[in-house]
């Protein structure tokens, strides 16, 4: 032990040579921005030309059915739900039905009133009241009544009196019809009167709602729009539609009340809320129960004065409707449906894009600020980096819809962030070293 030397010498490892900078790095940054540049807009022309609109369909359903911020029911709307067809009053009714429901109503001066259904039957069962119930429509405010535009050429042709709106655009994806299934002159008389037709995608999935219908080549309002119009007070002489931008409801005045978007095909997408669409809902039945309790001083459990100024729609919400439509809500009737849609447009709770210019800014900063920030930063940190980004662009997307209505698309962007990772790898990868001329090689003397 005593012969071990005190210290025993070492010799330190030598440190790792550092790694010399690519001197092509600038240039590779530019490769990388040159690429990201030609994918991003290959993005954006695939984001506006709708070719992903079916992969952000279910993603703006998913955003529409969050709760997080509740909507508050309708205080300008009201809804008399056909919810009971009894065995022993098989649909359709009697006009006298309607007759009693709408004299009970006028003590109470609603607005006006929609009934959603068809009137239209011939038949003596039902028309043995129509001139009482001639004469209750005349007496009330407005009431609006529904009609069904059809192909078929065997079906009644429209009114001679049609009115139509003017309008301007390429109408060749707007729906055409040539017959319709209009209500009895013998009650409808000069009466507002709107198409009810409602055209779902696969499965009764009801994302948009046609607000005007090509008929005798003329354009008419859907059952919705005619509402909005007499509630608004417009005028449909005085309005315009602009295929593929908005409707412009005006008064006569030329007095501009709401701008409506709608699609090339004459459709707005409607706006979808949880929960009750007005604050006023009562049962078909249960009309004339309330209008007694009130005429004798008892207190009835829907007060028929609360429907004093608002627009009170008539139709049916029964389980046994044919058509029950599925929409970012669940499943709701036709009527419920025109509801939510009128709530949209009243309310001016549009769905809107992000605008276009403000989506390419957006994109190409970021394709090219991330291919280029791979370059530099490496392809761990650069991928670390464009996680977070997507994060931050998915939460916002989520509050931009709830706050503001505003679609930030999300397909497009998953398929910008990806491209925009791969073109960086492969600018960083990509060998811009210049092939050496074999002739060109010194010779070895």
């Amino acid at each position: 032990m005593e012969d071990l030397p005190f210290r025993i010498p070492t010799t330190p490892a030598p440190a790792p040579a550092p790694t010399p900078p690519d001197p092509n790095q600038k240039r590779r940054v530019a490769l990388a921005s040159g690429l990201s540049l030609l994918w991003t807009i290959f993005a954006l022309l695939a984001q506006f030309s709708g070719a992903l609109d079916a992969f952000e369909e279910p993603f703006l359903d998913w955003r529409q059915a969050l709760n997080s911020y509740p909507n508050q029911p309708s205080p300008q709307l009201a809804l008399i739900a056909i919810d009971n067809i009894p065995a022993e009053k098989p649909w359709p009714w009697s006009r006298l039905d309607y007759s009693l429901v709408l004299r009970s109503l006028i003590d109470y001066a609603p607005q006006s009133v929609v009934f959603e259904m068809n009137l239209n039957d011939r038949d003596t069962n039902y028309t043995s009241f129509d001139d009482t119930f001639s004469h209750i429509v005349e007496r009330a405010n407005t009431v609006v009544f529904a009609a069904t535009v059809m192909t078929a050429t065997d079906s009644a042709p429209p009114p001679s009196k049609l009115g139509s709106i003017p309008y301007r655009g390429d109408t060749r994806l707007v729906s055409r019809f040539s017959s319709a299934i209009w209500p009895l002159t013998t009650f409808a008389g000069d009466s507002p009167v709107g198409a009810n037709n409602l055209e779902s995608e696969a499965g009764l999935r009801m994302r948009r709602l046609p607000l005007v219908f090509m008929l005798d080549q003329k354009m008419i309002p859907s059952l919705v729009l005619q509402a909005v119009t007499q509630f608004l007070g417009a005028d449909l002489s005085s309005s315009e539609v602009q295929v593929g931008r908005a409707i412009f409801l005006r008064r006569k005045d030329g007095k501009l009340l709401r701008t409506v978007p709608i699609d090339d095909e004459g459709r707005m997408r409607i706006r979808y809320h949880y929960g009750a669409i007005t604050s006023w809902q009562a049962g078909f039945d249960n009309i004339l129960v309330y209008d007694d309790q009130i005429q004798h001083g008892i207190p009835a459990d829907h007060n028929l004065h609360d429907l004093a100024k608002r627009q009170v729609w008539i139709g049916r919400t029964d389980p046994g409707q044919r058509e029950r439509f599925t929409t970012a809500v669940g499943q709701l009737s036709r009527v419920e449906v025109q509801l939510q849609a009128e709530r949209t447009i009243l309310n001016q709770d549009y769905v809107r894009p992000l605008p276009p210019m403000i989506l390419a800014a957006l994109y190409l900063l970021i394709g090219i600020g991330g291919a280029a920030a791979l370059i530099r930063l490496g392809p761990f940190h650069a991928g670390a980096l464009l996680v977070v980004l997507s994060a931050f662009w998915f939460e916002s997307s989520v509050l931009a819809f709830q706050l503001y209505n505003v679609i930030l698309p999300l397909p497009s962007f998953a398929m910008l962030i990806f491209g925009t990772y791969a073109v960086g790898l492969l600018a960083s990868y990509w060998d811009l070293e210049p092939e050496t001329d074999p002739r060109q090689l010194p010779l070895d003397l």
